[in-house]
């Protein structure tokens, strides 16, 4: 499906008989589903930037943001994607026909595996075709190792590192790999206000059980349903934004850098600092004097 739609987007290879993947970069866009995905075929999307969001015909929503693995075996309860903000990443699309004895020689190379397809087929059933793995810790391992390699060999690594994960899902029992549920329409309305709360009150101490209360969900829903529309944990999403709103206020408005600080959560200038430059990689101060416009900067 989105080999066919990004067939002219972005660099294809040829890793092995059956299997080829491609590096893209996607501007914000909507396109209508389905497109063709063939019997056997399967995709998996590792995203490095950006989010997409699948509508099934129910109306319910999968959202792959970054640093996140999207698996596509049928998309036939799809009905559009949309690409909210530019995506970047690498797509694996493979033919378990015409890859499957690329995949035994894989599976002997990685000490004798054993992919049992009939249980990888039957767990992405339970899930509509589609579902988003990740942040976990083999998705985290899989995008650190990722980001260190060149960009010649990425498609490479993909083909392998999918090879595992099918190996992970087809495992006995539960599937080692956590992988997020649907989100329906109620849940990303409450979790989109909740949100836009957080985005009015970043100078309020926002706690996790203040929040889910808020939202009239446990403490746990709330955290996973979060992450799982957002891409990022409430207190990452949070801490982000605080510095976000930080750097408008050094920027744009006079406050002394403790009064920037008690707009954005902190009581403690210092704190705040460090968590500035954690997130900068310099001072509230020196960031303040590189943002002046040029014809304020004393002349040297």
């Amino acid at each position: 499906m989105l080999a066919e739609f990004l067939s002219k987007q972005g660099e294809w290879t040829q890793v092995m008989p059956g299997a080829r993947a491609c590096l893209f970069s996607l501007c914000e866009r909507s396109f209508p589903l389905p497109l063709r995905l063939e019997p056997l075929h399967f995709e998996v999307l590792f995203c490095l930037a950006g989010m997409v969001t699948l509508t099934r015909r129910d109306g319910s929503v999968l959202r792959l943001g970054t640093r996140q693995v999207l698996l596509l075996t049928d998309i036939s309860d799809l009905t559009h994607a949309r690409v909210e903000t530019g995506l970047k990443g690498v797509l694996v699309a493979v033919d378990a026909r015409g890859a499957r004895e690329s995949l035994k020689t894989i599976c002997r190379l990685l000490g004798g595996l054993a992919l049992n397809t009939e249980q990888v087929r039957r767990w992405m059933a339970s899930r509509g075709g589609c579902a988003v793995e990740g942040p976990s810790p083999w998705s985290q391992a899989a995008f650190a190792d990722l980001d260190r390699l060149p960009r010649s060999e990425r498609a490479r690594w993909c083909v392998w590192k999918s090879v595992e994960l099918l190996y992970l899902l087809s495992a006995q029992g539960e599937p080692a790999a956590e992988m997020a549920p649907v989100l329906d329409q109620e849940m990303i309305r409450t979790l989109a206000e909740t949100r836009r709360y957080m985005e009015e009150n970043l100078d309020e101490p926002l706690s996790i059980s203040t929040l889910s209360r808020r939202a009239c969900l446990s403490a746990t829903t709330f955290k996973e349903g979060f992450r799982r529309l957002y891409g990022l944990p409430v207190h990452t999403w949070l801490q982000q934004r605080r510095m976000e709103r930080a750097a408008e206020l050094l920027r744009d408005s006079s406050l002394s850098v403790l009064g920037v600080a008690q707009s954005v959560g902190y009581s403690s200038a210092s704190q705040f600092s460090a968590a500035f430059r954690r997130q900068y990689g310099m001072s509230p101060t020196v960031y303040r004097k590189m943002s002046e416009p040029a014809q304020h900067r004393p002349i040297r």
